[in-house]
């Protein structure tokens, strides 16, 4: 039943949420960082809580609240900027749907076509960013495994069957070792959240040659 999450044989576990706009702001540049590293990224799924919107204003609001709705403007204004910076089409960052049968076509693909990943994980998150993927629905993801190089009748059996309990597994592993965020990186036993320690981690994978990038 089990698809191992890898994490102890990989030189770079990158963990990823479909549903929030941080992972996908992170999915280009770490394939990017993946090809000139020249090394295999164990890409994980892992659902975790979405952003929250800014509330709306109340006569009643107190500092607490006003630095929160500020907060969460200044995120999605930095969303909106490094969106349009990667050429990115992303709306509705809110959004608190179940992921899991996208999850399920991504292990999926992981363990039985692991050369067509990459596209699978660039095809999901593009349809979904752009409203064109329901994401609970795994008839909808058995046609982008197959669109991707996957084979749709064999992850709709294994989905169908096991898909569940796998998925759930690798939940509860990854809770077990304290690997909570998005876009989480774990590297040399190290673990980072946010694409920003990027050259942190290059450096890690490369032997810590000199002084850190810090």
């Amino acid at each position: 039943m089990s698809a191992p999450s890898r994490i102890d044989d990989s030189a770079l576990t990158i963990l990823l949420d479909l549903r929030h706009p941080h992972s996908y702001l992170a999915l280009g540049p770490a394939m990017d960082f993946g090809r000139k590293m020249q090394i295999e990224i164990n890409w994980l799924p892992l659902q975790v809580p979405t952003l929250n919107p800014p509330s709306e204003p109340s006569p009643r609001d107190d500092r607490g609240v006003l630095h929160r709705r500020s907060r969460a403007r200044a995120i999605a204004r930095e969303i909106e900027i490094y969106s349009e910076d990667q050429g990115l089409e992303m709306s509705g960052y809110y959004r608190d749907v179940d992921a899991r049968a996208v999850h399920r076509g991504w292990l999926w693909m992981r363990q039985h076509a692991p050369v067509h990943l990459g596209s699978f994980l660039t095809e999901v998150f593009r349809r979904y960013w752009c409203h064109e993927l329901d994401a609970t629905r795994v008839e909808e993801v058995a046609r982008i495994v197959a669109e991707t190089g996957g084979d749709q009748g064999g992850f709709l059996e294994w989905s169908r069957g096991e898909g569940a309990a796998v998925v759930a597994a690798l939940s509860a592993e990854l809770g077990e070792r304290g690997l909570t965020g998005v876009p989480g990186y774990l590297a040399r036993g190290e673990f980072f959240l946010g694409r920003q320690h990027l050259p942190m981690i290059r450096w890690l994978l490369e032997g810590r040659p000199g002084s850190g990038p810090i």
